[in-house]
């Protein structure tokens, strides 16, 4: 499993950088690291959905949450109906990409542990601690 270091991750998630919007919460981030391709995604990608963790607080969100994740970056959202639509794509270092999770339970002002297991070939793991916006 990969971890992000902390230095890494206070430049890439800023302390401000998760606001509540009406119908959940975005993560605005930025990439530090590298230019980032999105050269593939499975026809079935939504069988993937139980390699995807997002703890709030340490509770895991359900499925039906995690379809309703939206990527934005670029001037473009790409949920499940599109996400497709972003093959070929880069995030550039230093490009911003915000990501929505239909979640209801956080409130502006309060402090959650957010963290995001991705179990692929290469797992990564981010886990926070921030005031939400």
């Amino acid at each position: 499993m990969s971890y992000i270091p902390k230095y890494i991750l206070k430049r890439m998630l800023p302390k401000d950088g998760i606001v509540r919007v009406p119908d959940g919460i975005e993560l605005n981030l930025i990439n530090v690291l590298s230019p980032l391709s999105i050269d593939e995604i499975p026809e079935d990608y939504l069988e993937y959905l139980d390699y995807l963790k997002v703890l709030i607080d340490g509770e895991p969100i359900s499925n039906d949450v995690k379809v309703g994740i939206e990527i934005k970056f670029e001037g473009e959202i790409y949920g499940k109906d599109n996400l497709k639509d972003a093959i070929g794509k880069t995030i550039p270092v230093g490009g911003k990409l915000t990501i929505f999770v239909p979640i209801t339970t956080v409130n502006s002002g309060e402090n959650h542990d957010i963290e995001i297991n991705i179990n692929l070939d290469s797992p990564i793991s981010i886990k926070v601690n921030r005031t939400i916006q």
